[in-house]
C-alpha cells in the first residue's frame, strides 16, 4: 500500500479538488478514456486530514448537512478517531463511507462512479464545523500510523490511501506530509504559492528520510480552452495569461524544475534552448468542487484527462504491480 499525501503551502490551490478526482481516477473501471486504455481498478481510501476546513466530503455530493446525519447516527468523523483514540478496525468499520452507503447516493448515481468505480473506494470524512477545542497533539501521528497500518492489513487491503491535508505547514500538514510515501504539491502561478511550495520542496530535499514528491501547478482556464467560460477581453485575463508565464520564470520555479527534472511531472515543456519551462495550462480545473473523471469518461474533458494521467503515472511507479 503506497499513501500519497496531497498538500498545498496557500489554499485555493485546487488541492482537495484534484486529491478526489486523482483517487477517483485510480479506483476507475472504466476502459479507454482519453489516452487511458486499461482501467486501474484500485482499492482506494480517502482521508480527509483538514481537520479544521474540512471538505473533502462535498466534492463526493455529500453535503454538510448529510454529514450531520452520518454523525447524528453514531458515526464517527476523522476528528472523532483522534480524539477518542478508538480501535482502528471499529473506526474502519464505523467511520468509512463506502460506495455502497446511502451517503455515496449522489457520487454512485448522478456522476457516473456506480459502474465505474472499483466497489470498495472509501471516504473518511472530517467533521466540517471546527472543534474549537480540538487541539493537534503529538500522539495524533501515532493514532493515524495504526489507521494506515488497519487500511493495509485489514480485510480490504488497500492498494492506496490518499490524504488530504491541511493547507500550510501547520502541525497536520506536518503530519500527514511525513506519513506519506509520496506527496504531491499543488499550487497556483501565483508569487506566494510559488515561492511558499518552494520553500517547502528544498526543505524536503535536506530531509533525512528523502521523499518522492512531484510539483503540480494548477491553473485559472486560459483563454484557448476557456472560450465558452470567460469573454477574451474580460477584465484582467490577459494580464493573468501574461503573469502566470511570467512568474514562474522571475520566482526561479523554472530554475527548480530543470535541476530536479524527476520533481516537476508532466507539467513543464522543453524550450528552444533546452530550459524547462512551467505551462501556462497545467492541471485543468474548472473550478468545480466535485468529482468529474467520470464525467463524459474525460475523453474530451481536459480536467478528467489530466487527472487520469496522473493517476496512471502514480500507479506506474508506485502501483502493487510496480
Amino acid at each position: 500500500m503506497k499513501v500519497i499525501t496531497c498538500f498545498s503551502y496557500k489554499g485555493g490551490a485546487g488541492r482537495t479538488t484534484a486529491a478526489a478526482n486523482i483517487a477517483a481516477a485510480l479506483a476507475s473501471m472504466v476502459e479507454n478514456v482519453g489516452s487511458i486504455e486499461r482501467p486501474l481498478r484500485r482499492k482506494v481510501a480517502i482521508v480527509d486530514l483538514d481537520v479544521f476546513s474540512a471538505g473533502t466530503h462535498r466534492l463526493f455530493g455529500i453535503s454538510n448537512p448529510h454529514l450531520e446525519q452520518f454523525t447524528a447516527s453514531g458515526k464517527p468523523c476523522v476528528q472523532d478517531y483522534l480524539r477518542d483514540q478508538m480501535a482502528p478496525s471499529s473506526y474502519v468499520q464505523q467511520g468509512g463511507i463506502k460506495l455502497d452507503d446511502p451517503f455515496m447516493k449522489e457520487f454512485r448515481m448522478e456522476r457516473g462512479a456506480d459502474d465505474n468505480c472499483h466497489p470498495d473506494f472509501t471516504l473518511f470524512p472530517a467533521r466540517p464545523d471546527p472543534d474549537t477545542k480540538f487541539a493537534v497533539q503529538k500522539q495524533h501521528e501515532n493514532v493515524l500510523i495504526e489507521l494506515l497500518m488497519e487500511l493495509e492489513s485489514g480485510s480490504r487491503r488497500f492498494d492506496y490511501v490518499i490524504l488530504d491535508g491541511e493547507s500550510g505547514t501547520r502541525q497536520m500538514a506536518d503530519i500527514a506530509l511525513r506519513l506519506s510515501d509520496v506527496v504531491l504539491m499543488f499550487f497556483r502561478l501565483t508569487w506566494q504559492h510559488i515561492e511558499g511550495t518552494l520553500n517547502t520542496a528544498n526543505d524536503f530535499l535536506n530531509r533525512p528520510s528523502r521523499k518522492d514528491f512531484y510539483l503540480i501547478p494548477t491553473c485559472v482556464p486560459p483563454v484557448e480552452k476557456a472560450a465558452k467560460i470567460y469573454q477574451n477581453d474580460a477584465p484582467g485575463l490577459q494580464q493573468l495569461l501574461k503573469d502566470t508565464v511570467r512568474i514562474p520564470d522571475a520566482a526561479r520555479l523554472n530554475d527548480f524544475a530543470e535541476k530536479h527534472r524527476e520533481k516537476s511531472g508532466y507539467f513543464w515543456a522543453e524550450q528552444d534552448s533546452g530550459k524547462r519551462m512551467c505551462i501556462h495550462d497545467s492541471l485543468y480545473l474548472k473550478g468545480e468542487e466535485r468529482v468529474l473523471v467520470f464525467e463524459g469518461r474525460g475523453a474530451e474533458d481536459p480536467a478528467a484527462k489530466d487527472c487520469y494521467e496522473i493517476a496512471v503515472e502514480l500507479d506506474q511507479r508506485y502501483g502493487p504491480s510496480s
